[in-house]
């Protein structure tokens, strides 16, 4: 008997997707350091692909999310997180990088910081 990998991952995935689909999400790994300048924040999610990240600042608060496309014109959030942006971060300054596997979201110290505009941050990678 031999195990199909590719019929592995597709049950794998429709299994997440049902979990997701019900209320669940992905496990995801979450690593928040404060640096010299700045906080890193680093996140793993092991399933979700790094160009489903979309990161905004939205009324005083950055949001990182995944989402999976049920279809053309809609989908269901894999991963969600909000933290309140603190006042001494700059938000105008808040960039992403995706490295080695891990979304690396850096928010810089500034004491003059103000909150900033809501926005979409692009990611690096």
């Amino acid at each position: 008997m031999t195990i199909d990998k590719n019929l592995t991952k597709k049950l794998a995935l429709q299994s997440q997707a049902e979990n997701i689909a019900s209320g669940g999400t992905v496990p995801t790994k979450m690593f928040l350091s404060e640096e010299e300048n700045g906080y890193l924040l680093r996140l793993k999610a092991a399933s979700v692909k790094p160009n489903s990240y979309k990161i905004e600042i939205r009324q005083g608060h950055l949001i990182i999310m995944s989402l999976v496309k049920i279809n053309e014109f809609e989908g269901v959030p894999r991963f969600m997180q909000a933290f309140p942006i603190l006042p001494h971060v700059d938000s105008n300054g808040i960039e992403a990088r995706y490295v080695d596997g891990e979304l690396h979201v850096f928010a810089p110290f500034n004491d003059k910081a103000d909150l900033g505009q809501n926005r979409k941050i692009d990611i690096d990678f």
